[in-house]
């Protein structure tokens, strides 16, 4: 059998794409119990094109979410050398609540579901490695920034995971009745206020 052409792969991975991230926004919006059915309509494609692509239900969300994950670290500012380092990370705190206001009830469940299939979990757990990751590359750019030597102290780093968690924008949002922007302000108060006295603005 002929290998496909460059051409049918780049149609094939556009559907692909196409289902991940309508499933994305359906189960983020309506949780993980979503049916095939209702998946298939969500992607405008049928049952039978989500079953040639993935072999369970489960291995489509677990794609989906994982198709989420390598794309946050992208969406968040990049530090500049030389360039305004409050600046960005001001920039920092109102991307990642933006990103985190976006989502819903589904990953909620992602993060606190025990019932999960296999390949939700190893999901999950790549979800909170690269989160981690995110937020300990902030650190450390932030560290470095203002010139400080040696490993930034932890409590800095936890500050920072703590108040760019969707946890924390969901806290805002739905528990204070605060828009996304108003997380981001708190967070970046909080962030600023750990630092040494002369490193802050």
């Amino acid at each position: 059998m002929a290998a496909p052409t460059p051409l049918a792969q780049a149609k094939r991975q556009a559907v692909i794409d196409h289902i991940l991230a309508a499933t994305r926004r359906l189960v983020l919006q309506h949780g993980l119990d979503a049916t095939m059915d209702q998946l298939a309509e969500a992607g405008g494609v049928s049952r039978r094109t989500l079953f040639r692509h993935f072999e369970t239900r489960e291995k489509l969300l677990a794609a989906a979410f994982e198709a989420g994950i390598t794309g946050y670290r992208n969406q968040l500012p990049r530090y500049a050398e030389s360039g305004d380092v409050h600046g960005w990370l001001r920039a920092t705190c109102e991307s990642a609540h933006r990103m985190n206001s976006t989502i819903g009830p589904g990953f909620f469940e992602l993060a606190s579901r025990t019932d999960l299939s296999a390949d939700l979990q190893a999901a999950e757990a790549r979800r909170r490695q690269e989160f981690r990751g995110a937020m300990a590359d902030i650190t450390e750019t932030l560290w470095r920034a203002l010139g400080r030597p040696g490993d930034p102290p932890p409590s800095l780093g936890t500050t920072i995971t703590a108040h760019l968690s969707p946890h924390f924008t969901a806290a805002l949002t739905i528990d204070a009745a605060q828009g996304w922007q108003a997380a981001a302000d708190l967070a970046y108060r909080a962030i600023t206020a750990d630092l040494p006295p002369d490193m802050v603005e």
